[in-house]
């Protein structure tokens, strides 16, 4: 069944994003001079449930070589920066998340693929390909991969053990990968690189993250039964979000470190299917708020916001322990040096973690679900209007997000999540 259409925001494409741009940039990725453009046309790609940090495009493409006089026919994905002041560009501006992003698409992501390819003799491919960066425009161009048939799970249905199983192998080669390469060039994760959603530099997120937490607990008020239990502790929690965010996610001496992606849900990663429609290959996107620190980060958000609910309340030791095998089988095959955590050790450093879970199932999952009428944007979620009001009370309103609540709040509860810390 098709989904509903989006609520996002959608932006235009840049306006220098042009036919002689295009073709130049193209002659350089396929080292040909002699191609023309013969033909071009953009149009929004914004995947389902819209895409908050950035503007993206997909160009359509024919163009002939000296080779080649047939028209040939390609499709590219621009990713940009939002523009003309957008309140989102005014927040994610203070985490560096443009030209983080860029530096990984240019030479992270290929030094990584590389690696995984071989060293660890796994063919499939890790990331899209890179075609273009340009720093002066604040933009990445690379291949679609719904070329190759890759596409986006429902985030409504959200995974199941086989998807769940891939995802978790794949982020293992890339958390791997990427400890590895951070041994081999001591300082390349040095600068900008401890920027995510909590960090000790900026708190821009933080009002986006309290609006929706002060509109949780506006809708635990008329409900009678989880509202006695929590409504106290979520108002509480309004107040020391940032703090606790911040200190769960302050890397400790003893803690293995990666490049966690730092955004891990249904929309950032793509699967590829065989004949019979099982995933074969899984893929990963959007490294905006990649961070070095632990990779209980990238798990606990890639439990809350993308499992089904059986998996995520009634397997995660399991999960956390098949992800840690597949970590260390590849650690292994890299030859790396630094000391590897005991399975015991590695659970008690996801619990640590814990808190990240919080904000990604109170505030982060009930708006990747968000099926309302309002507008939904970063500027809505900081605005006190009455259309930012509505929205903000809107996205805890349908009774599939109270249910959930009903689960999600005992959950965290019993690990003393919610209580003060």
């Amino acid at each position: 069944m098709a989904e509903k259409k989006t609520t996002h925001k959608v932006h235009p494409a840049p306006v220098w994003l042009t036919a002689d741009y295009v073709q130049e940039k193209l002659r350089i990725y396929l080292k040909d001079s002699s191609l023309k453009l013969a033909k071009m046309d953009t149009k929004p790609a914004v995947a389902n449930g819209g895409n908050y940090g950035s503007v993206m495009t997909r160009i359509n493409v024919e163009y002939t070589t000296k080779e080649s006089r047939e028209k040939q026919a390609t499709t590219f994905l621009v990713k940009t920066t939002f523009a003309d002041r957008d309140p989102a560009g005014d927040i994610l501006i203070h985490y560096g998340v443009y030209s983080r992003e860029m530096d990984i698409y240019e030479s992270i992501l290929p030094q990584l693929a590389d690696m995984v390819r071989k060293e660890l003799k796994d063919p499939r491919k890790l990331f899209a390909a890179t075609m273009n960066v340009d720093r002066q425009r604040d933009s990445i161009i690379f291949e679609d991969m719904s070329r190759e048939h890759y596409k986006v799970a429902c985030r409504r249905k959200k995974l199941d053990l086989e998807h769940t199983h891939l995802v978790l192998e794949k982020l293992a080669s890339f958390h791997a990968a990427a400890s590895v390469l951070a041994e081999r060039q001591p300082g390349i994760f040095a600068k900008n690189y401890d920027r995510g959603f909590f960090n000790k530099h900026t708190r821009a997120y933080g009002p986006i993250m309290t609006n929706l937490l002060e509109a949780l607990s506006r809708s635990l008020s008329s409900d009678q039964e989880l509202g006695p239990r929590y409504k106290a502790k979520i108002d509480r929690l309004v107040e020391r979000l940032m703090d606790y965010g911040e200190r769960s996610t302050t890397n400790q001496p003893d803690d293995f470190l990666t490049l966690a992606h730092g955004d891990l849900w249904t929309t950032n990663f793509m699967f590829q299917y065989d004949d019979r429609d099982h995933p074969k290959n899984a893929i990963f996107i959007d490294f905006q708020f990649s961070v070095w620190n632990s990779p209980a980060i990238d798990l606990h958000y890639f439990f809350t916001t993308s499992l089904q609910d059986n998996l995520r309340f009634n397997h995660q030791s399991e999960l956390v322990q098949f992800y840690y095998y597949k970590l260390v089988e590849a650690l292994k095959k890299f030859k790396y040096s630094g000391r590897i955590p005991s399975l015991f050790d590695f659970q008690l450093q996801f619990r640590s973690r814990g808190f990240y879970a919080v904000f990604c199932s109170l505030v982060f999952e009930p708006v990747m679900q968000y099926e309302g009428k309002e507008d939904a944007s970063i500027e809505q979620a900081i605005s006190n209007s009455e259309s930012g009001m509505r929205f903000k009370d809107s996205v805890y309103a349908p009774e599939k997000i109270k249910k959930k609540l009903s689960v999600v709040l005992p959950f965290l509860d019993q690990f003393g999540l919610l209580d003060e810390m």
